[in-house]
């Protein structure tokens, strides 16, 4: 259900049947889809919301709906503090003061309703005063007849509600300074009520430039053509406004955590993305040191030891990672076709390498000299105690 349904209470009626009527007839369980609860917008009677204007100081917003019910609390039958206070509209008069306009409905009543439409199953969004629900016409002054009540809107939006067997004292208030001859009157009832007021209604014409009537059996479905132009105010505020579902706060949250998982996958696969690279470029360069080494070991040795061997003695001696390691070890061995020797002992300190060979002549490394020099190594070479060649790469 995407559009809110509309429940309209009639005046006289029991709130809590008309609630379980209501649920009953949509054909609803709400224990079978908890979280799909139908939304509901309510509209309770407006004899019971009754509208007052006051005039009070300029307070600041916060304080203004407080102002404005201690501003009418004299002249509401019982207990302020039993009255949920709803503020219409506020505008600056003389005086640095402001004209306010209230409703007020007993705050048992909204409970009672709220009560019943949770155990309903049903979810209010918005509870108005009907005759609230009617769009103001300029030019004209609408009346809805309902049963004993009368429901009066002025052009300008004010409205009132009287008894109907005062229509003639209502349509003073209705026109106030306006002269007479420059209003109409659209008048809304059903057919047995217009039939019932016809004549009092046709003596109100000598003030008016027309009287239009217009019988309806079903105030529901004007109420719900006029309602979203008409834009009543929403009773269900402050203590009573709607507390939102775990689903709905999940829907208000979901595009910042839609967007934060989102960042975080880029950042994760940001990082895969490096590791394979670094173990890519790793790989790399282990492979081709391993193929440049292999000029260094007698025939049909695995150059894997060997990259393993200096591996291990750089990183032991400067605490560098891999990489590093493998790319100093890369300015070390360089392939020049040169003969296959042995290297039996080598020794790596920071800047210095001092390579050993048993069986080999300084003719035999002249290609690796010239190499290691290319490179930026300072070569020198010595002969150990056993006969065997030394040589020492120093890092300028």
């Amino acid at each position: 259900m995407n559009q809110p349904l509309l429940l309209h209470i009639p005046i006289g009626a029991n709130w809590e049947t008309t609630v379980s009527s209501f649920k009953t007839a949509l054909r609803f369980d709400a224990a079978d889809d908890a979280h799909s609860m139908p939304a509901v917008i309510v509209l309770v009677p407006a004899a019971l919301v009754p509208r007052l204007a006051a005039t009070i100081p300029t307070v600041s917003s916060p304080k203004l709906r407080h102002a404005a019910a201690s501003a009418i609390e004299d002249r509401l039958v019982g207990d302020i503090e039993a009255q949920h206070v709803t503020l219409v509209d506020s505008h600056p008069a003389s005086g640095g003061r402001l004209e306010v306009e209230i409703a007020a409905i007993e705050k048992d009543r909204l409970n009672t309703l709220l009560a019943a439409l949770g155990a309903a199953g049903l979810k209010p969004i918005a509870v108005h005063a009907d005759a609230d629900c009617i769009a103001s016409k300029p030019g004209d002054v609408l009346l809805w007849i309902d049963g004993a009540d009368a429901h009066w809107v002025t052009p300008a939006g004010l409205r009132r509600t009287w008894p109907v067997d005062a229509l003639a004292d209502a349509l003073d208030w209705s026109l106030g300074a306006t002269p007479p001859g420059t209003l109409g009157l659209r008048v809304y009832a059903s057919e047995v009520d217009l039939q019932k007021h016809a004549a009092v209604l046709d003596t109100l014409r000598i003030r008016l430039v027309s009287v239009h009537l217009h019988a309806m059996e079903r105030p529901l479905d004007w109420l719900g053509r006029e309602l979203e132009t008409a834009r009543p105010p929403n009773l269900l505020h402050g203590e009573f406004a709607p507390k939102p579902s775990h689903t709905a706060r999940w829907q208000r949250w979901r595009w910042p955590w839609r967007m934060a998982a989102l960042i975080v996958l880029v950042l994760l696969g940001q990082l895969v993305l490096d590791l394979t690279l670094a173990n890519s470029r790793a790989r790399a360069i282990e492979q081709r040191i391993a193929a440049q080494a292999s000029a260094l070991l007698p025939p049909a040795s695995s150059s894997t030891n060997v990259v393993a061997l200096l591996e291990r003695q750089l990183v032991a001696m400067s605490g560098q990672a891999a990489s590093p390691t493998l790319e100093a070890l890369n300015s070390l061995v360089v392939p020049a076709g040169a003969t296959a020797l042995k290297l039996d002992a080598i020794d790596l300190q920071p800047g210095r390498a001092t390579l050993q060979f048993a069986n080999a002549t300084s003719e035999d490394l002249a290609s690796w000299r010239a190499a290691w020099s290319a490179t930026g190594w300072q070569v020198s070479e010595r002969s150990d105690p056993q006969g065997g060649l030394v040589i020492e790469l120093v890092r300028p």
